[in-house]
Formats: C-alpha cells, sequence, structure tokens
C-alpha cells in the first residue's frame, strides 16, 4: 500500500469512529430513556443495564457502521478540500480512482465485517439479551409490578399491591386470591407487606381466608411468612429486537419455508434488507468522496449538514419501502432495494463530474 494510501485512511479513521458514535447514540437514546426509567423506578442495577445495553449494539451498528463512515468520509475530504490536500494529490498525477481506492477497500472491508455480525455475532446477541432480561425479571421481578393495579395474569393467582417502597422495593398492602379449579371462592390471602427471595413473593405477617361453596368463611389463619411462587408471571423486560431482525440469513431462508404466503413476505423483506444494508456502504463511501472533494471550499458545518440529509433520506425511503412492501403493496426486491440503486445513480453522476478534474 502506497504511503498516501496509508495517509488517507490514517485521516479518515477518527472521522469514521465519530460518525458510528454519533449514529449509534442517535439509534441508542429510546433504549436509554427505557433504561433510565428501569434504574430510577423499578431498581435494576447499572452493570445491569450496560450489560443489556451491550447486546444491542450489534444490531444497533449493523445499521450505523454505514451511515458512520459515509460521514466520516465527506468530513475527512472536505478538509482535504480546504486545505489544498485534494489539489496537492491531483498535482502529483493522482486521480480520482487512486484517491478513492483506500476508501473503497475500507467499504468493502467493512461491508465483509457488517455481513459477519449479522451472521454470527447479532443472533447469539440476541439469545443473551433474552437471557439477562428474564434473568434480571426472576431475580427482580417487582420491577413489572404497579402500584395500586389488580393483576390477574398468573396462572393460579390474581395480585394486588397498594404501594411499593424503599431502596429495596418491597411491596406494601398485599392482597392476592389464591384459584382452585376445585372451589366456588379463591382463597384470600392479605399481607402487611412482601419482598421476594428465590423468583417467588414472600408475604410477611398474612393472614389467609377459605370460603365454602356458599360463600361463608370456613376457615381462617395467619402465618409469620408465606412464600407465592409468581414466576409464571415475569417473562423479562421488553425487548426493543424483533426475532426475525435477530436471525441470520441462512437461519431465514430456512424457516421462510414454513411460513404461510402472508408471513413470507417479512422475511423476505428482512432477507433483502439483510444483503442491502451492508452493501449500501460501498455506495455510501465512494459517494462521501465524491461529494465532498474538488475546488470547493465549503465549511465542515454545510458537509456535516449535507451527510445527515443524505443519511436520513437514505433512512426514510428504506422505511417507506419496507412498510409498502410488508403491506404487499410493491415487491420486496424493489421497496429494499430502490434506496441502493438511487445511491448507485447518485455516485455514478458524481463520479462523472469528478473524473473530469479535482
Amino acid at each position: 500500500m502506497k504511503i498516501i494510501e496509508k495517509y488517507i485512511l490514517e485521516e479518515v479513521k477518527m472521522p469514521v469512529l465519530f460518525g458510528i458514535s454519533l449514529f449509534t447514540f442517535i439509534f441508542l437514546i429510546d433504549i436509554i430513556v427505557a433504561m433510565m426509567e428501569n434504574i430510577i423506578v423499578k431498581g435494576i442495577s447499572i452493570i445491569d443495564i450496560i450489560r443489556i445495553l451491550s447486546f444491542y449494539l450489534p444490531p444497533i451498528l449493523s445499521q450505523t457502521i454505514p451511515m458512520g463512515i459515509f460521514l466520516g468520509v465527506m468530513l475527512t475530504f472536505s478538509k482535504f478540500t480546504r486545505t489544498s490536500e485534494a489539489t496537492a494529490m491531483s498535482s502529483i498525477g493522482m486521480g480520482i480512482k487512486e484517491i478513492v481506492k483506500p476508501i473503497f477497500i475500507l467499504a468493502c472491508a467493512t461491508t465483509l465485517f457488517i455481513f459477519f455480525l449479522q451472521e454470527s455475532i447479532i443472533p447469539r446477541s440476541f439469545k443473551k439479551l433474552q437471557y439477562i432480561t428474564t434473568k434480571i425479571a426472576y431475580e427482580n421481578p417487582v420491577f413489572q409490578l404497579k402500584e395500586k393495579t389488580f393483576i390477574d395474569e398468573v396462572d393460579e393467582y390474581n395480585l394486588y399491591i397498594d404501594r411499593i417502597e424503599g431502596k429495596d422495593r418491597q411491596a406494601k398492602g398485599v392482597l392476592i386470591f389464591q384459584k382452585d379449579e376445585n372451589e366456588n371462592f379463591p382463597t384470600v390471602l392479605v399481607g402487611e407487606k412482601a419482598f421476594w427471595k428465590d423468583s417467588a413473593m414472600v408475604i410477611t405477617k398474612s393472614k389467609f381466608f377459605d370460603f365454602n361453596k356458599d360463600g361463608k368463611e370456613k376457615l381462617r389463619g395467619e402465618f409469620d411468612d408465606k412464600k407465592v411462587p409468581l414466576t409464571a408471571y415475569f417473562d423479562g423486560i421488553d425487548i426493543k429486537v424483533k426475532d426475525i431482525e435477530a436471525m441470520s440469513i441462512g437461519m431465514l431462508l430456512k424457516e421462510i419455508k414454513n411460513q404461510t404466503p402472508d408471513e413470507k413476505i417479512r422475511y423476505e423483506v428482512e432477507i433483502n434488507r439483510k444483503i442491502a444494508l451492508p452493501l449500501s456502504t460501498i455506495m455510501l463511501s465512494l459517494l462521501g468522496v465524491f461529494m465532498s472533494i474538488g475546488h470547493h471550499r465549503s465549511g465542515k458545518g454545510a458537509n456535516f449538514a449535507l451527510s445527515m440529509v443524505v443519511v436520513f433520506a437514505y433512512i426514510t425511503l428504506l422505511n417507506i419501502g419496507m412498510v409498502m412492501a410488508n403491506r404487499g403493496k410493491i415487491p420486496p426486491f424493489i421497496g429494499v432495494w430502490t434506496p441502493n440503486f438511487v445511491l448507485f445513480f447518485l455516485t455514478f453522476i458524481f463520479y462523472r463530474k469528478k473524473a473530469r478534474g479535482i
């Protein structure tokens, strides 16, 4: 590799990392807000939140890396233009093909890395994400319970909690109805407070009341501690990643055979997306060079704004195409690949323009 090519790659490194970090943070904002609620309101530890976020990163990175490279390339080559380095490269005989060569190599390598993320890392991250959220739910089920809300989603119990207090999130004023198929009326449990241990609610200073078939009290008693298993209710934290998005292309091709015609559309859309999105990295990278290099000396802010417009226009077109394809309005291939065709057309136009001279 020539010294000038190494120099270009060295200069583009930090802007690309900045671009990827910026878009990743934008995509993470919604998840971070939900996680902050879990920390402040529901008592989940910061360490567990960080672990959850780490498993969200691979699927997000597969989307933000192409955008980040585009932004980083635009910032780098606009700097080359402002500092006349682009003119110097042209003066020593470098054509646009020689200048863009290291960026093309970087884009191809990044495309392969995104395919690796999708095919290997993301499916495993999703499994780990499911495991850790379920584990947190069982270890700290109180975060799924709400004050002054009657819960009837548990197989054997109906549950009401008056309030949840303290750092240890103890429940106060607990009322439980234990159902029995052989009885007309449930057993009523009343407790002053409750805490959680081994995925079960332990009610302290509790009383129970049994009723006969006529609804009259037939038995009452007291417990110092009463353990009530509620694990059937706690399914885990809501995961903002759909099952289909976590599948590799190979898994999607295998699963699509067992789907109904309507369901197959979703799988076809996702398969096309998993191919089109990584390949967009190449076109975005080249377009970033062609749009920012030249004799014009636009400021860094203008190039940043332009790159954001292009990125969000691409995202908008892709989302519209996917929605229309999922609804059966257009074929999945057209819906998903149209933004890439637009990128290819723009890249070709700018290349022809720049090929006449930087």
